[in-house]
């Protein structure tokens, strides 16, 4: 059984290899909107989840979570029953359960806060693990 173990890593490690979401990529897409007026990062982006007003600037920030890119491993319990042409019987086991697309997983957010001078955008920050964009 331990080639099961091997095989799952491998399984893992190519799964890992195939994501190309970086934080570059994120940044790169964001700093298009720098320069440009509130409202058409209100129109791409929607509205904001917060604003905050001070010394003549405004934050517009952002919060995202989306689905963990992560799969998630669980413990399981199996039980069944069956009867065939040899007789019939029944049967407990565990295992691992591997599950994709970030069912389990907790999700990975993403606040992105927006600067904005004279009702144009001046700069942005990001923090959190979601802020991530496939590099296309």
């Amino acid at each position: 059984m331990p080639y099961l173990g091997h095989l799952a890593l491998a399984l893992l490690l190519a799964l890992a290899a195939c994501s190309t979401a970086t934080p570059e990529a994120f940044d790169r897409r964001m700093a298009t909107y720098v320069g440009l007026p509130e409202a058409e990062v209100v129109a791409a982006l929607g509205v904001p989840s917060r604003t905050y007003d001070s010394d003549g600037r405004r934050l517009l920030q952002y919060e995202f979570a989306r689905p963990s890119p992560t799969p998630a491993i669980f413990p399981s319990i199996g039980l069944g029953f069956g009867s065939g042409g040899w007789g019939s019987g029944w049967g407990i086991g565990t295992g691992l359960g591997l599950g994709f697309g970030g069912y389990g997983a907790p999700p990975a957010a993403c606040i992105l806060i927006f600067e904005s001078r004279d009702g144009r955008i001046t700069g942005f920050t990001r923090n959190g693990p979601g802020c991530v964009l496939s590099a296309t």
